[in-house]
């Protein structure tokens, strides 16, 4: 396939957060198609989680991928995503298995009931969150990078994205919210459709649940992607405000301001090439 397409798949995911750009001019064109692709491939993964609302359609797209993966690893990839990934050495040096326990994560969430809380929805995503943490770990920093903090990281940002995309959620059935939050407050899935007092007392109240966790988790050790260290202020930011705001979903969804997310994009960066992983200089 051509390079337009890959170029296709990582314009499409960068549009998808705007504190992507930013940190796309901090990286050479070998680490865009490392990493952007590697980072786009897992978000291909979770959009067939989220946004295919049929769950056999989802598994048979899970299913795609998965074999795509054996293929790519044996010389035969058909993909835009996995032809320029597989083309890496060092790519090619992860085992198969960190790349296909990403994918067998994400069919473990295709159909899931909701979470009766959020203990429960951070146990529910934890698989996920894992597999994701030791994949980006071996091909941004090598097998030897600690997870844990990528992995709590990993698993509130499927929650926090959930929340930002509140109404397709709820289009799917879904509530980003845990039950017992909705139930606090009187609502039912359908009624997050609509914005209400008791709908914004719970997104407040899920908001404070979120920051917490997050700055938590900010806290421990370990290394973090580029693209994950750049989302993370942002993220603890608007979900402070959230949690206090009229409208805490216009709060959650606020970008980050200009030269402030360039600044911080830098200050990142920065961190990041200075870290222990000189092979993510190459």
């Amino acid at each position: 396939m051509s390079d337009g397409g890959l170029d296709d798949y990582l314009s499409a995911w960068r549009e998808a957060d705007p504190l992507r750009t930013y940190a796309w001019l901090f990286l050479g064109p070998a680490e865009r198609v490392r990493y952007g692709a590697c980072a786009a491939l897992v978000h291909e993964w979770w959009k067939a989680v989220r946004e295919v609302r049929e769950p056999q359609v989802a598994m048979a797209k899970l299913g795609w991928w998965r074999e795509e993966l054996q293929h790519a690893a044996e010389g035969e990839s058909r993909h835009p995503l996995t032809q320029s990934l597989f083309a890496d050495a060092r790519v090619r040096a992860v085992p198969l298995p960190c790349w296909t326990a990403v994918v067998d994560a994400a069919l473990l969430l295709v159909g899931a009931p909701p979470s009766a809380d959020f203990a429960a929805q951070r146990r529910a995503a934890a698989p996920l969150a894992a597999a994701t943490a030791e994949l980006e770990a071996r091909v941004w920093f090598g097998p030897s990078a600690e997870v844990a903090r990528a992995q709590a990281v990993s698993a509130l940002g499927y929650l926090i994205a959930d929340l930002r995309a509140l109404l397709a959620e709820v289009g799917q059935g879904r509530s980003p919210l845990p039950m017992n939050l909705l139930a606090r407050h009187g609502l039912t899935i359908e009624a997050l459709a609509s914005a209400s007092p008791a709908r914004r007392a719970a997104l407040r109240d899920y908001a404070q649940l979120l920051h917490d966790s997050l700055a938590e988790a900010a806290g421990m050790p370990g290394a973090l992607t580029l693209f994950r260290a750049i989302a993370l202020p942002r993220d603890l930011r608007n979900l402070g405000r959230a949690a206090k705001a009229e409208d805490p979903l216009a709060a959650l969804r606020a970008p980050a301001p200009g030269f402030g997310a360039w600044l911080k994009s830098w200050r990142a960066a920065r961190t990041w090439r200075a870290g222990p992983h000189s092979e993510a200089k190459a």
